[in-house]
């Protein structure tokens, strides 16, 4: 009798143990957070232009829709985005394309990842196609 007693207390407290570490994850993409700028390209004069990550951040703020930018870029190019400062911005979603409008500039969120960001200021018709990443 006490080995069964000892099966089910061992059965009991076996089965009662949770394990945090299974909880569900968020790891839905977000725009929300710091995104760094590490390459524009596009444009009439073709630029294909590289940045070191941190050079060029974007800090979008979902909850009062404010994208923070800093702009250390101390290299002459065609085009690196933004001038340091604070944007307002809003995301409009229309027949399932994604478009953020920063300071009367579209783009279209082509790719959005956990890591990666993708906006397209209309490079087919010589705009930009910037790259961000976390």
């Amino acid at each position: 009798m006490k080995k069964y007693f000892y099966v089910l207390v061992f059965a009991m407290v076996s089965f009662s143990c949770n394990n945090d570490d299974d909880a569900l994850q968020n790891n839905e993409p977000s725009l929300n957070g710091v995104w760094s700028l590490v390459n524009v390209s596009g444009g009439f004069a073709g630029v294909d232009d590289d940045f070191a990550v941190g050079v060029i951040t974007w800090d979008f703020n979902q909850e009062d829709t404010q994208v923070t930018i800093t702009n250390n870029n101390t290299v002459n190019v065609v085009h690196d985005g933004f001038s340091t400062g604070v944007y307002d911005y809003e995301i409009m979603i229309v027949e399932d394309v994604s478009t953020i409008v920063i300071e009367n500039f579209d783009f279209v969120i082509t790719t959005l990842t956990t890591s990666n960001l993708m906006l397209d200021e209309g490079v087919v018709a010589d705009g930009f196609l910037l790259a961000l990443s976390r």
